[in-house]
């Protein structure tokens, strides 16, 4: 009987679920259309950083959306041009972990940073911020309690000469978590 009550709680919950149908809406468009693009959501706006050019090239456009006006607007670049950068929103800013830049020298490739920046929205302006332990990409960061959580991501491997990852080059999956606490500045 148990099971059978299971099922019908289930069914009855799940069913209007699955069928309810959302709206989709034509917006403004993106005013540069960039691959690897990231976004982040601070003060009731939407933004849209990094962006790739061929040969794995780090745009670093920053470009903000109003909602109310359905309007896209350009801002100042990253100040650190990279892509794959670990975002996420805290107090009104945007937080921007690590990511990859492109080699000083070398064949086209994905460079690993440990770099970490405040993107203060209102003002449309960076700050460098505490280094984050561990140089990393594609990485996902999350905001909890007033903490920012940066987990996982990608590396160079262990014991490389190469400090990239390129399609011919191993690299180092992480399972890594880093906490940074905003109000001290350290992680």
């Amino acid at each position: 009987m148990h099971k059978l009550l299971q099922s019908i709680v289930f069914l009855a919950f799940w069913s209007p679920l699955a069928h309810a149908q959302g709206k989709w809406v034509d917006l403004a468009p993106f005013p540069e259309p960039k691959e690897a693009v990231l976004g982040e959501a601070a003060n009731g706006r939407l933004y849209v950083f990094a962006g790739l050019i061929p040969l794995w090239r780090p745009a670093g456009m920053v470009y903000e959306y109003d909602p109310a006006r359905n309007h896209w607007t350009k801002k100042k670049p990253m100040a650190l041009p990279s892509h794959h950068v670990a975002f996420c929103e805290h107090d009104g800013k945007i937080y921007a972990f690590g990511g990859f830049v492109y080699p000083e020298s070398g064949p086209a490739a994905c460079v690993p940073v440990n770099n970490a920046w405040e993107y203060d929205p209102v003002k449309d302006s960076w700050r460098a911020l505490a280094p984050m332990p561990t140089k990393r990409g594609a990485a996902v960061a999350a905001e909890a309690n007033g903490k920012l959580y940066v987990i996982g991501g990608a590396t160079t491997a262990p014991g490389t000469k190469d400090p990239y990852i390129n399609p011919g080059t191993r690299q180092n999956v992480l399972g890594t978590v880093e906490e940074y606490d905003p109000k001290a500045d350290t992680t």
